[in-house]
């Protein structure tokens, strides 16, 4: 069987069809994976992008980014590497003031059992009860 990566622009087309022809080819696509025809994939990065695309440019709050970053999650044929993290992450950013990305990095912190963040962007990691080491 096929598999492809599916980049975050192909879900910006499929969330906010604002591009209706585009919207309608992620649908025929997604189709096929349900039915087992092709695998789709995609990771961590286009949910990171997902998330500020949708903040900075469509202007969507927080709860309609979660959901609709955890509809992704949610299709059936389609691979999420790294989902737990993923779906931790969203929870995460869901309840905290920070970006997806830093809520992202807090929770694989915790899996990888690091000893702490090095950052200088404490005041968003100070948010998530997280360790910091400071340089």
């Amino acid at each position: 069987m096929k598999q492809y990566f599916v980049d975050s622009n192909v879900f910006i087309r499929y969330l906010t069809n604002d591009v209706p022809e585009q919207a309608d080819r992620v649908e025929r696509l997604l189709i096929l994976a349900e039915k087992g025809k092709i695998k789709l994939v995609t990771g961590p990065p286009v949910f990171f992008e997902l998330a500020w695309t949708l903040k900075s440019f469509y202007k969507l709050d927080r709860e309609s980014i979660y959901r609709c970053l955890l509809s992704i999650t949610a299709i059936k044929g389609l691979e999420v590497l790294d989902t737990e993290i993923v779906i931790s992450a969203l929870e995460l950013y869901r309840k905290a003031p920070v970006e997806f990305a830093d809520a992202y990095i807090s929770v694989l912190s915790k899996k990888l059992k690091a000893d702490g963040i090095v950052t200088f962007n404490r005041k968003h990691f100070e948010k998530l009860n997280v360790k910091l080491y400071s340089i």
